[in-house]
């Protein structure tokens, strides 16, 4: 009787080389799958990923809901310099200046963006604004950047600086619509009907079904006084994105409309 053959053992799997990895791959499924791009850069991370693998991870958690630690270390990834690698070990504690090149600087600009952002999420305008002016220190003229801090400057009550930012637009068409739609609600804190009115139209010209834009034409026919005007913007912000958060606001909004249908 012959003896049984021996079958080869299943060879281990070898984890992929660090340079094998990169930050595009790693975002690639993060809106369809944000648990596996989190699995996938604290593996990265472990192999020597660094700040882009700490990036992605924080991304991810913004996605799965736990947008305050997102927003931490995005905050802190933004101030880390010499993007993607970062100061060598070596290098890390001592006084000698760090030289950025404007890839790297612009880079932690986006950083700082996403993390203005992650704040929004996190209902810390006070945290967004700080993160968005630092951006703006490394990227001034980046029009995300430009967008976020105005959009937190009229959340804080400071309108002026919102339009500020905001004028002269944007060259880029969906940049300066966006703008208009933020610029729209810095003239109405300020009470100037009129120029919001003005901004909105011409942000609706481009973009006819955009609910932002919609809600906040809306609050502006209100203001005039003009009721059914209001509720038809508000009706159809409800019609085309129903889960949408301005969707929920409309709802609010016509809530109130109905309580009191003349209060402006």
């Amino acid at each position: 009787m012959q003896p049984p053959i021996a079958t080869p053992a299943s060879a281990p799997s070898v984890p992929a080389a660090p340079e094998s990895w990169d930050f595009s791959h790693c975002t690639a499924t993060l809106a369809d799958d944000p648990d596996g791009v989190r699995d996938y850069a604290e593996d990265w991370r472990s192999h020597g990923g660094g700040l882009e693998a700490e990036q992605c991870a924080a991304l991810a958690e913004m996605e799965l809901g736990d947008v305050a630690t997102a927003a931490t270390t995005l905050d802190r990834l933004a101030h880390v310099p010499d993007w993607p690698a970062g100061p060598p070990e070596g290098r890390r504690g001592n006084r000698h200046a760090v030289v950025e090149t404007p890839a790297s600087r612009l880079r932690r600009a986006s950083v700082a963006e996403a993390a203005a952002r992650a704040w929004q999420a996190d209902d810390s305008p006070k945290q967004a604004f700080d993160s968005a002016t630092y951006g703006l220190t490394l990227a001034p003229d980046d029009p995300a950047l430009k967008l976020v801090y105005a959009r937190v400057a009229v959340e804080l009550g400071q309108p002026q600086r919102a339009i500020d930012m905001l004028t002269p637009l944007p060259s880029a068409p969906a940049a300066r619509d966006e703008a208009l739609v933020a610029r729209a609600g810095a003239w109405r804190q300020l009470g100037r009907i009129d120029q919001g009115m003005a901004d909105i139209n011409a942000a609706l010209h481009d973009m006819p079904h955009n609910g932002a834009a919609l809600l906040e034409r809306g609050i502006l026919y209100q203001r005039q006084g003009q009721m059914e005007q209001a509720r038809a913007d508000w009706l159809d912000v409800v019609k085309q994105a129903p889960d949408s958060d301005e969707a929920d606001l409309a709802r609010q909004d016509l809530a109130l409309l109905e309580t009191d249908p003349e209060a402006p």
